[in-house]
C-alpha cells in the first residue's frame, strides 16, 4: 500500500469519517459564520418563486431605474426638454429587454434544474471555454450592479441628507454609505440569510 493512501486510512475513524485537523482558518469561519449546513437544511432556505425574481433580478431593476436616469442625463444637454420625450420610449426598451431576459429564464430554469445558472448551460452547449467566459462576465456584471447601485443609492442619500456629507466631506462619506452596506450584505449572504 502506498504511503500516501496508509496515511489517509490511518486518519478515517473506525466509522469511516475522516478526523482531520482544523486550519486556523476554517475554525475562524466556524466562529464568524455558524456550522455549515447540511443538504437536509438548504431545502429550507428557497425563496419562493415572486420572491426569488425580485431578490435575485437586481440587474434589471438596476437597468431600468438607473439607465433611464443616466439617459435623461446625458440627452438634457443635447436635447434639452425634449429628451423627456426621448426618454419614455427608451426605457420602454429597456423593460422590452427587461422582460425578455426574465422570459428566457422561465425557460432555462425548466430545462437546467440544477444550479449554476449561465455557466451550466454554457457549458453543456457550448463547452467548458464558454462557460469560463459566461462565468466572467456574471462575476463582473454582480460587481458592476453592486457599484451602480451602490453609487446612485450614496449620491441619493447625500442629496437628500446634504448635512450627512459636511462633517467627513463629500467623498469620505460617498465611500463609507457605499461599502458599509455592502459588508453588512455580504456578511449576510455569507450566514445564508435569505
Amino acid at each position: 500500500m502506498p504511503v500516501a493512501l496508509r496515511k489517509a486510512a490511518s486518519m478515517l475513524g473506525a466509522d469511516g469519517a475522516a478526523d482531520l485537523p482544523e486550519s486556523s482558518w476554517y475554525s475562524l469561519k466556524r466562529r464568524l459564520l455558524g456550522p455549515p449546513l447540511v443538504n437536509e437544511q438548504l431545502s429550507e432556505e428557497r425563496l419562493s418563486r415572486p420572491l426569488a425574481l425580485g431578490v435575485l433580478s437586481c440587474d434589471g431593476i438596476s437597468s431600468a431605474n438607473y439607465g433611464s436616469e443616466l439617459i435623461l442625463h446625458e440627452l438634457l444637454p443635447f436635447f434639452g426638454l425634449a429628451a423627456f420625450t426621448i426618454l419614455l420610449p427608451m426605457t420602454g426598451v429597456i423593460l422590452l429587454g427587461v422582460a425578455l431576459v426574465v422570459l428566457s429564464y422561465r425557460e432555462v430554469v425548466t430545462v437546467y434544474t440544477r444550479a449554476g445558472g449561465s455557466y451550466v448551460v454554457a457549458r453543456e452547449n457550448f463547452g467548458p471555454r464558454v462557460a469560463q467566459v459566461a462565468a466572467v462576465a456574471l462575476m463582473v456584471d454582480y460587481v458592476v450592479t453592486v457599484a451602480v447601485q451602490n453609487a446612485a443609492g450614496s449620491a441619493a442619500i447625500i442629496s437628500t441628507f446634504p448635512a450627512l456629507g459636511k462633517p467627513l466631506g463629500d467623498t469620505t462619506t460617498l465611500l463609507l454609505i457605499s461599502v458599509a452596506p455592502t459588508l453588512v450584505i455580504c456578511y449576510a449572504n455569507l450566514l445564508v440569510v435569505r
